[in-house]
């Protein structure tokens, strides 16, 4: 099946092919009638070539015109805090540790992230790290509509947003997000766009969108790769639906959460995750639809998925996540 994004590239390609398969003298010599039915012909038989290679190989031209950052493998620091030293055994890795504050750790990018319940109360010291940080990429919150997380309404959200869309004005070089939505649910941050456009009067400044996918419901299966591909395309469609499609998707949290026993579920073999972790990341290079990701996490006490051990050492989930780094970042 050729997507829309396909047939464009092939259509582009395949006049610039025609234009320059037919020359000056030859347009000249045969008449413009002639000539015009000579490039059309090129074109037919250069886009045919172009759809048959793209449906076999499944191509696409990237959906996002930039790339956040040198790597598009990322971590979400745990529990534990770490050091470069102890980034650097995974490789050439982005990462976000839910925080703002201190330097970023030398040698990796980082994704900074402002708490929903810091905003208010801020006195300065927010906007002064952002105009400090450079050319670098902020979000505000983690998953707003999540209960368990900052727990805030569209509207409530959309005001906090609009402080934090003044502070990135002062710092010109700052790059900003929307928090991570849960369960990569587009309504929610449809409705928070409306919300943002009913109290201000305009669509809120957003310069990527931002979602976290774990696959929790009761009755669904977490290793499901294809419900996590699934959730993930309905998200980029509906930023196609609002003109977005061309900006950079983050997904800042993935993994399975969910076996090694907490939480109520049962133990399962580490087989389980690997593979799991494996064909996403496959998938994700492939697709292109992301633009950067990051599992979760270096290092947890609850959950399933830590790439390290407490004290910092590679496990063989991390062996098998540096692995994948190594394949696929050149």
């Amino acid at each position: 099946m050729i997507s829309r994004h396909a047939w464009r590239y092939a259509t582009k390609v395949a006049r610039l092919f025609a234009l320059l398969g037919v020359t000056k003298r030859e347009r000249e010599g045969l008449g413009a009638d002639l000539a015009e039915r000579k490039k059309w012909k090129a074109v037919s038989l250069v886009m045919a070539w172009l759809l048959a290679f793209l449906s076999v190989s499944g191509c696409s031209p990237p959906r996002h015109q930039e790339d956040p950052f040198s790597t598009p493998f990322g971590v979400g620091v745990g529990d534990v805090p770490i050091t470069a030293a102890q980034l650097d055994a995974l490789g050439p890795v982005w990462y976000l540790d839910w925080s703002w504050r201190g330097p970023a750790l030398e040698g990796h990018e980082r994704l900074y992230i402002i708490g929903c319940a810091e905003v208010k109360g801020d006195r300065g010291a927010i906007p002064a790290a952002m105009r400090a940080s450079g050319a670098s990429w902020w979000a505000l919150g983690n998953e707003p509509n999540d209960p368990h997380q900052d727990n805030r309404t569209p509207e409530e959200y959309a005001e906090l947003y609009f402080i934090f869309e003044g502070w990135a004005k002062n710092a010109p070089r700052c790059r900003i997000l929307p928090a991570g939505i849960a369960n990569a649910d587009w309504q929610w941050a449809e409705a928070f766009r409306e919300a943002f456009r009913a109290k201000y009067g305009r669509y809120p400044r957003v310069d990527g969108w931002n979602i976290h996918n774990y696959i929790l419901e009761s009755g669904l299966d977490p290793y499901d790769v294809g419900e996590f591909q699934r959730r993930i395309l309905a998200f980029h469609r509906w930023m196609e639906r609002i003109g977005d499609g061309h900006k950079p998707l983050f997904l800042t949290e993935f993994g399975v959460l969910y076996g090694n026993g907490c939480c109520g579920r049962p133990v399962d073999p580490p087989e389980k995750i690997q593979a799991f972790m494996r064909d996403a990341v496959q998938w994700l290079v492939e697709s292109k639809v992301v633009a950067c990701w990051a599992w979760f996490a270096t290092y947890s006490e609850q959950y399933n998925g830590s790439l390290m051990t407490k004290e910092g050492q590679l496990n063989d989930l991390g062996i098998l996540y540096r692995d994948l780094v190594q394949k696929h970042v050149k």
